[in-house]
């Protein structure tokens, strides 16, 4: 379409007759605008630079080693409520302890007994061997609610490291974000300022036609020679400038990118309004969190959350680990009753002996120094500085929604303003080139009008890019678990 503005404006015609479009219409039409992409060049979509924001990043493997540590903490917290089995076989060398064999008199059966040599015995030092082979187990029959308050506070701190990773997901699919609407902007930019340079370089041809022919003074073609030199100038800078917001980009994402991408420009159709979103609500990121940590989504599905909303999760989260660990704390000072036994054989030079033993036992812990009352109160403080975070959190975000929302109502006018802008800027130039072949006006007015499209066409370009931004602030970002 600019193009045919071009055309028509060397043609002496008004490009553009219609200041009063709706301003749908007029979105559509900026669209178009600013359309100059290569038809045989790879388009690089928005989504792909999401997906490898997420992908292989070397910022999220301590997140990821995180959630593997409370993976195996919360299997440790769990095994402690299950037997304990194992085995030993034991043999040592040592004086005294000689089997005597005695008869009892009441039944008629002899009896081994261990007997020792006093100190100037002879033989007192003669060494014995002792041996055994035991098996034992231990279980825990009741501990008042230790296990389970251990077994809570490790889902708890597992819920709190999958949310980490998913806030930081979405914190670089958001930088991801900024960094894709830079390169676009310095893109259509380096695309604007190569038609600038093409329309330098024609009107510089024509200006020396006029001049041939007699219909224009010389002077202009020093005139229009220098304004094509700025034009190239400018384009060759703008060309420097996209390249190096791609390789940002690419570093952004962690990827190589092909120098010949283009950007999808679709991302700049801002006719509708930004998907619906709700102000971060503390009490739906609590509800959200749950318990041990079921606000991280089912492997291998797609979880969609603003930034506000993974970060107030992540916070939620936190501090319920750290209320789960100040009570498992304080379990600590309940009592537990124990099962245990040993089965196995003892043996003495070469007579051996059945052994096992079977007990119960309880154990109430009496003082420990304060140590677990104050491990408690060091979680509870931490809770206590989390939900004041988390409260602050929601409100600095509540107000950064609510300024995303008033951001994009003002772009998507000024985008209406500025296309209003292009259309009469197109008219001026027209009309002055028109003026200027008749011999009625002079090339500076010409050039001064050229100026004037540019700035406008610039205008448009912003008032896109800065609606989109503020829409995507508003739309929830999706990341994969």
């Amino acid at each position: 379409m600019m193009d045919r503005a071009f055309s028509n404006t060397r043609r002496g015609r008004s490009p553009l007759r219609f200041p009063a479009l709706p301003f749908s219409a007029l979105c559509v039409l900026g669209w178009s605008l600013l359309w100059a992409g290569n038809a045989g060049a790879q388009v690089l979509t928005l989504q792909e630079i999401e997906t490898k924001a997420q992908r292989d990043r070397s910022e999220l493997v301590e997140r990821q080693a995180g959630i593997e540590k409370a993976q195996a903490e919360l299997a440790l917290a769990q095994s402690r409520s299950g037997p304990t089995l194992g085995a030993r076989v034991e043999g040592s060398l040592a004086p005294g302890g000689e089997l005597i064999p005695i008869t009892n008199e009441d039944n008629g059966q002899e009896y081994l007994v261990s007997g020792a040599k006093e100190l100037g015995q002879s033989n007192a030092f003669l060494p014995r061997g002792r041996y055994a082979a035991m098996f034992s187990g231990k279980m825990t029959l009741l501990d008042f609610g230790r296990t389970s308050a251990g077994v809570s506070a490790a889902q708890a701190a597992l819920g709190a490291e999958r949310a980490s990773l998913l806030q930081a997901k979405v914190e670089l699919v958001r930088g991801a974000r900024g960094a894709y609407l830079s390169w676009l902007d310095a893109h259509q930019i380096w695309h604007l300022a190569q038609r600038d340079a093409e329309v330098a370089r024609q009107r510089t041809a024509s200006v020396r036609e006029l001049i041939a022919a007699g219909a224009r003074p010389a002077t202009d073609a020093t005139l229009s020679s220098y304004d094509e030199q700025l034009a190239g100038l400018r384009q060759s800078r703008a060309q420097r400038a996209s390249l190096a917001a791609l390789r940002a980009l690419a570093a952004s994402v962690q990827s190589p990118l092909p120098e010949s991408s283009e950007p999808d420009l679709h991302v700049l159709e801002m006719g509708a309004e930004p998907v619906p979103g709700n102000p971060p609500d503390s009490g739906a990121s609590a509800k959200a969190a749950g318990a041990g940590g079921t606000a991280a989504p089912t492997q291998g599905a797609s979880a969609g959350a603003s930034a506000a909303d993974s970060a107030l999760s992540a916070l939620e989260l936190q501090r319920q680990a750290a209320l789960s660990a100040a009570r498992a704390a304080d379990r600590g000072a309940s009592p537990t009753l124990d099962v245990a036994a040993d089965l196995g054989v003892q043996g003495q030079d070469d007579h051996f002996f059945p052994a096992y033993k079977a007990g119960v036992s309880l154990t109430f812990p009496l003082w420990d120094g304060g140590a677990r009352s104050a491990q408690a109160a060091v979680h509870r403080a931490e809770a206590r500085g989390l939900d004041a975070r988390r409260q602050a959190t929601e409100r600095h975000l509540q107000a950064e929604h609510a300024a995303a929302r008033e951001r994009f109502a003002a772009a998507a006018e000024d985008l209406r303003l500025s296309m209003e802008l292009l259309a009469t800027a197109e008219l001026v130039l027209s009309q002055s080139e028109e003026h200027y072949r008749s011999g009625s006006d002079t090339l500076e007015r010409v050039l001064n009008a050229q100026r004037g499209l540019v700035q406008a066409r610039r205008e448009v370009l912003s008032s896109q890019l800065e609606t989109a931004r503020a829409r995507l602030e508003l739309t929830p970002i999706h990341v994969t678990p």
